[in-house]
This record gives structure tokens, sequence and C-alpha cells, in this order.
């Protein structure tokens, strides 16, 4: 068998896997691996926690960004022939105090949402550093339902979404994978199933749904790619 194509899966809790035990064969790039095929290497390289926005606030970091964790940087280095990248949920919070009484500056994630774009374009140029043709996927996340113990909402990830259309229209040969609609065709009381308790990360149904969409693009669009080249 010849050299494995390399997918390099980039983001948060979504993407590490958390809440769905000890069996990694259910999180999201283990399932993504069993869709696509041993032709194919796929590497989890999800933190929990990390946003794109990385800026320091009064001499601290605010939030966890992802482009300051060692995985990202193990991310780059591993030099992928496609890059996964589905960040922007934990941007998506205000901080606010579980009292009401207030919010955390350091956590208050959507009030620097200007430096959203930004952040999430150094890391695209990131990645086209260590690989000039790699494919590059952005991802719009699943969406945030009620959730209770988290500050994340989803009207704010909502507030995201007009950068991440301006990365792909940037950015040439940019990729965009919706997940957040297709998670939004499911009808209410399914969605729900999809999730574990908090309302935010998918349990294992809702992971196998996530990598079935993102495989299904992967291998329609290399369908398409390669009837255009025998055509042309």
């Amino acid at each position: 068998m010849g050299k494995k194509c390399r997918v390099v899966c980039m983001g948060d809790s979504i993407t590490e896997g958390f809440g769905l035990g000890d069996d990694a064969s259910v999180y999201y790039p283990s399932r993504l691996q069993s869709y696509l095929g041993e032709e194919y290497q796929v590497f989890n390289q999800g933190v929990s926690g990390c946003c794109v926005t990385n800026i320091m606030v009064d001499g601290q970091v605010a939030g966890y960004p992802y482009a300051r964790q060692d995985r990202y940087r193990d991310a780059l280095v591993l030099k992928g022939d496609i890059y996964v990248i589905m960040l922007g949920t934990n941007d998506a919070k205000d901080g606010e105090y579980e009292d009401k009484s207030g919010f955390d500056p350091l956590n208050n994630m959507i009030s620097y949402r200007k430096h959203f774009l930004p952040c999430y374009q150094d890391i695209i140029n990131d990645v086209r550093g260590v690989n000039p043709d790699a494919i590059i996927y952005i991802v719009r996340p699943i969406p945030i339902m009620d959730c209770k113990i988290y500050t994340n909402n989803n009207k704010y990830l909502e507030m995201l979404f007009p950068y991440m259309r301006e990365l792909v229209l940037s950015n040439r040969g940019l990729r965009k994978i919706d997940l957040y609609q297709t998670f939004m065709e499911v009808g209410f009381k399914e969605r729900v199933d999809l999730y574990q308790d908090d309302g935010l990360h998918p349990n294992a149904k809702g992971a196998d749904l996530i990598a079935k969409t993102i495989a299904d693009e992967m291998i329609h669009r290399y369908k398409e790619e390669k009837v255009s080249a025998i055509t042309k």
C-alpha cells in the first residue's frame, strides 16, 4: 500500500472527544477514520476548552487559545495533506458568573469577536506555511443547545459565522463544511438525542453524524475533482 493521506483534525473538546469516555473509537476523528478507510490516516489534535481568539487582556491571555497549545504545534508538525478545522464554540461565550453578578473579562470571548477573524486567519496561514498544498476545511460547528453548565450560547456562535464566511471567500481553495446546518436540519427532538446532557457536546451518535458528514464531503469532493480532471 502506498503513502496514506494524512487528515489532521484541529479543534476543541468536540474534536478531542470530551465526555465520551475512554473508548476513542467513538470520537469523531476515529469514526472519520472508519468512514474514509485504510487509504487515510486520521489524527485527533483537539484540545478541550480551546478558542480561536488569541489575545492578551491586561497582560493576561484571554480564554484558552488553540494556537498556544502543544497539540496545535504537533498538528503543524504532521504536515497533513488535509486539515479539518472546527473551532468557534468556545469563542461563543460571555464569561458570565454563575450567580449572574458580572463577567470574567478573560472569558468574555464574544466581546473580543473583532479579533476572531484575524486569529483564525493566523491558523490558516500556519497550516499553509507547513504545507502550501494542504486541503483545508473550515467547519461551522454544531449548534449549542440549552447549555446549562457553561456560558457558551448559540446566539453568540451565530455572530461568528459571518467571519467564517469571509474567511472562505478571502482564502482561495479554503473549503467549508456546514455541520451547523446538518444538525439544524434534524428535528428538534432527534437533535437533542445527538447531545450529551450538557447540551454542548455530542454523544457517540452525534459524533458519528459529524464524522459521516465530513467524510461524505471529502469523498464527494474527491470524486468531483477526479471526474473534472479526466474530462479536461
